[in-house]
């Protein structure tokens, strides 16, 4: 326990240290998040805060991290390394999506296959099927990729991806030690500090960005993870209480906002005609800044209905099956639409009567004003 109360207390403050030094280095660069597209920002924010994010978790990991399970764990660490160099550089100067797609199956691939970090099976889903090799490793990239990318297109208000990186890195760190694997805690508990320590200067009103360096970074880093806990949990003794009947829909639950969102806006883009990459600013978080929230008010309701969801799941899991809870999990998808149907007409009849009405009076009080002064 104290191993890895370390390992998060080094994490917080090399990334309270470390981010605002990135901050004044990049602002001399002139390294700032573009204005435009999905982003609701109208300033110019110095970016590559996920330069902070790297440096906590990686120094935390080689302080705290055993050399044996570190040594078993190269090639994952291999692979986030590669991609945080990827993000630096598309940060820096912009690259080409299909450069980016290129590094990201490099990635993967030396995870999946050297790593033997892999989905070989559908697991409790339906426990029959065991995928051939070939499927287990080409399925197991296309997962890591589709939940990197998934990640990356949430990162669109202030405290939204860090938040979400904290609660799934927490999550897993807690239960990984709760089995026992202390090591694996750390790994999930040093990134958990560097979220935070990023948080504290991109919450609300945020002072810098992660980038692509620290959005592609906290994607790889989680979807891996998410695999991880699939595979250990699926090794454990039936008679261990902390095992999860029902592992992929717990991953999903985990990971719900980015898969919920991602799923929700590449399908408007399909039915309007466009690229389902194209960007705008349909996002769910982009639609409650519409309606009046801030960005902490938004990216909190966000993480607490996460929170609700991941704990509705855990305990249905003991009810029910995992194919009946992952059906339950996608037909609850037809509620979000509503919510923000709500939300937005809640707006509409409320927030923007209350506007029209103070302009109203505004411009009453001018006119009153201007005659007054005429007459004078």
């Amino acid at each position: 326990m104290l191993r890895i109360l370390l390992a998060f207390l080094t994490s917080l403050t090399i990334a309270l240290i470390a981010v605002p030094e990135v901050r004044k280095v990049i602002s001399k660069r002139n390294v700032f998040d573009d204005i435009g597209g999905r982003k609701v920002h109208t300033e110019l924010i110095p970016a590559m805060g996920g330069v902070g994010i790297f440096l906590a978790f990686i120094l935390s990991c080689c302080l705290w991290m055993p050399a044996q399970v570190a040594s078993e764990l190269r090639y994952m660490f291999f692979g986030i390394i590669l991609i945080f160099f990827m993000g630096v550089r598309d940060d820096m100067l912009e690259m080409s999506p299909k450069n980016k797609l290129y590094i990201q199956i490099m990635a993967s691939t030396v995870v999946v296959v050297l790593g033997d970090i892999h989905i070989d099976s559908l697991y409790t889903l339906v426990p029959q099927i065991y995928f051939p090799q070939w499927l287990s490793y080409a399925f197991s990239i296309f997962v890591i990729i589709a939940l990197t990318n998934a990640f990356n297109l949430i990162d669109g208000i202030n405290g939204l991806s860090g938040g979400i990186a904290a609660l799934i890195s927490l999550c897993l760190g807690g239960w990984f030690y709760l089995i026992g694997e202390h090591s694996l805690a750390v790994l999930m508990i040093s990134m958990f500090g560097g979220c935070i320590g990023f948080l504290y200067y991109n919450w609300g009103k945020a002072s810098i960005f992660m980038g692509d360096t620290g959005a592609l970074l906290l994607g790889f880093f989680i979807s891996v993870s998410l695999i991880l806990f699939i595979n250990v949990d699926h090794q454990l003794a039936t008679s261990n209480i902390y095992k999860i009947q029902d592992p992929i829909s717990v991953a999903i639950a985990l990971f719900i906002y980015p898969f919920i969102d991602t799923l929700r806006i590449f399908t408007i883009r399909v039915f309007e005609g466009r690229s389902p990459f194209s960007p705008d600013k349909k996002h769910i978080h982009h639609i409650l800044i519409r309606t009046g929230l801030s960005h902490a008010a938004s990216s909190a309701i966000i993480i607490f209905a996460s929170i609700l969801f991941l704990t509705t799941t855990l305990v249905a899991n003991l009810y029910v099956n995992d194919l009946l809870l992952l059906c339950v999990i996608i037909t609850s998808l037809y509620f979000v639409p509503l919510a923000l149907k709500l939300r937005v007409n809640y707006f509409k009849h409320h927030k923007e009567g209350k506007l029209l009405k103070l302009r109203e009076k505004k411009r009453a009080m001018e006119k009153s004003q201007f005659k007054v002064e005429k007459i004078g």
